[in-house]
């Protein structure tokens, strides 16, 4: 009997690194792969891969920046050798992340074919270690061949960040009409991700009188769980339409019939709001380590988005009003955008994978 393919993704750490890898192992599974998910028996994808209905190991190691965690993390790292030694994968994909250091050790060790997904503007510590090791490093934006000598550039195909399935098929008149938006109403979603962001949030909260006041705006706004308890005690009443929660399931779907996004810069988020085509304000997290301000400034260089620092919360939230007034602004930001729109990634990584000749 034939035995099946086997794909080792590996990453974890926040949802940033593990939706992408999840959107592939969909695609995987549906194409009769063998998927293994390798992260941390710590962090979110140890609940969040398994109820994917997926294969998972988690390694116990957390960022080696004490003693303790370094021999910690050298333990994982031998542990993911073994993983590579004992499930024999035809493939290994890595998403990025400290995490995805043990298994991608093993295949260079093992000589397995390695490919890396990179989601943000700019290349991150592991997959710069890694890509002189790989057979390809899918990129979800162009700006990233900047960080790639030029002898590997022909390794990286540009794909855009792997989405899910149902982003593809979305109809922003239909959310709109799920949402009974009326004609003359704006839909203004703010988020600062599944953390929360301080900043944008006691934004909102200064402005709170202003969103009361204009009954042509319906917000929705989603807190962070973190912050959600204090915003409610803060907020004496809210619009009927108006909706805070800390968090939507249902996010793309209200993206789609958003008119305007007011958002931490993401790399997930970007790709969403790109292939949404949805106008955006965005404040990046301001610590250069995550990379959001490069993220954003792609957004910017387009002119499909105004960028705030941190410090300028209040005025990202004040112009919001601004531009929900000035259709034909909010127009040229929807046309601008189309030129970063890219195709399926999910489609276009898995068929570039050396997996499908006999």
């Amino acid at each position: 009997m034939r035995r099946l393919k086997k794909v080792i993704l590996t990453t974890g750490g926040t949802g940033g690194h593990i939706y992408p890898a999840l959107s592939v192992a969909e695609g995987l599974k549906k194409r009769g792969i063998d998927v293994l998910f390798v992260g941390t028996s710590i962090r979110m994808e140890k609940d969040i891969v398994p109820k994917a209905g997926f294969r998972f190991i988690g390694l116990d190691i957390a960022p080696p920046r004490t003693i303790k965690n370094i021999f910690g993390y050298l333990k994982g790292v031998i542990k993911g050798i073994g993983i590579v030694w004992k499930e024999k994968p035809d493939v290994i994909i890595g998403f990025g992340n400290y995490i995805s250091i043990p298994v991608l050790i093993g295949g260079v060790l093992f000589r397995k074919k390695l490919y890396l997904q990179e989601q943000n503007a700019n290349l991150g510590g592991t997959n710069k270690l890694f890509y002189r090791f790989a057979k390809k490093i899918f990129l979800a934006f162009e700006k990233t061949y900047d960080d790639i000598p030029m002898k590997y550039q022909m390794k990286c195909l540009v794909t855009g960040n792997p989405l899910r399935e149902e982003i593809y098929s979305i109809n922003c008149h239909e959310e709109r009409e799920r949402l009974k938006v009326e004609n003359n109403e704006k839909i203004l979603l703010i988020t600062g991700g599944s953390l929360g962001a301080k900043e944008i949030n006691d934004a909102v909260l200064k402005n709170w009188d202003r969103i009361l006041e204009d009954k042509n705006i319906r917000l929705y706004w989603a807190t962070g769980e973190k912050n959600y308890d204090d915003i409610v005690k803060n907020i004496n009443r809210t619009k009927i339409q108006d909706t805070v929660r800390p968090y939507f399931e249902n996010m793309i779907n209200i993206m789609a019939a958003a008119d305007l996004v007011v958002c931490r810069a993401g790399a997930l988020t970007i790709s969403e709001i790109i292939q949404l085509g949805k106008p955006a304000i965005v404040v990046p997290y301001n610590s250069i380590k995550v990379g959001q301000y490069a993220n954003g400034k792609l957004l910017k260089d387009v002119g499909a988005a105004l960028m705030y620092k941190n410090s300028e919360a209040n005025l990202a939230i004040e112009k919001a009003f601004e531009l929900l007034e000035n259709q034909s602004e909010l127009d040229s930001m929807k046309i601008n955008i189309r030129n970063l729109k890219k195709e399926n990634a999910v489609e276009k990584i898995i068929e570039s994978l050396d997996i499908w000749r006999n």
